[in-house]
C-alpha cells in the first residue's frame, strides 16, 4: 500500500509538472528548477513536458488497473501525450523548421502504432 502511494504521488507530481508546463505561455514556473531563456531549450522543455504527462497518466492507470496493458498502447498514449504538447509549442512558441520535423515524425510513428496495433488485433486467433 505504501509502494502504490508513492507511486501515486510521483504520478500525479508528473503529470502535473506536464501539464503545468505544456499549457503556460512561459515554461519557467514554480516545478522546474531551471531557468530556461532560449526559443530552441522552450521547444525542447516543450516536447519532454508531452512525455511526463503520459508517464504520469499511465502511472496512475497502472495503479488502479488490474488489466494487462500492451506495449502498443503504452507507446501510442506516449506518443499522443508528446505530440499535444507539440501543438501546444506551436501555439505559445511559434513554428521552427525543427519543431515541425518533429510533429511529423511524431504523426507518422504515431499512425504506424496504430495501424500495427489494430494489424496485429485482426490476426490474433480466438478459436484455441
Amino acid at each position: 500500500m505504501i509502494v502504490r502511494g508513492i507511486i501515486l504521488i510521483a504520478s500525479i507530481v508528473l503529470l502535473l509538472v506536464g501539464l503545468v508546463t505544456t499549457l503556460t505561455p512561459d515554461v519557467n514556473n514554480f516545478l522546474l528548477p531551471i531557468d530556461v531563456t532560449s526559443k530552441e531549450a522552450t521547444i525542447m522543455l516543450r516536447s519532454l513536458a508531452g512525455i511526463f504527462i503520459g508517464l504520469g497518466y499511465l502511472s496512475i492507470r497502472f495503479i488502479f488497473s488490474s488489466s494487462r496493458v500492451q506495449i502498443g498502447n503504452v507507446l501510442l498514449t506516449i506518443v499522443c501525450c508528446t505530440i499535444f504538447s507539440k501543438i501546444c509549442s506551436f501555439i505559445f512558441d511559434g513554428v521552427t523548421k525543427y519543431s515541425l520535423t518533429v510533429f511529423f515524425m511524431l504523426v507518422l510513428y504515431a499512425i504506424g502504432l496504430y495501424y500495427l496495433q489494430k494489424k496485429r488485433k485482426n490476426d490474433l486467433n480466438y478459436n484455441l
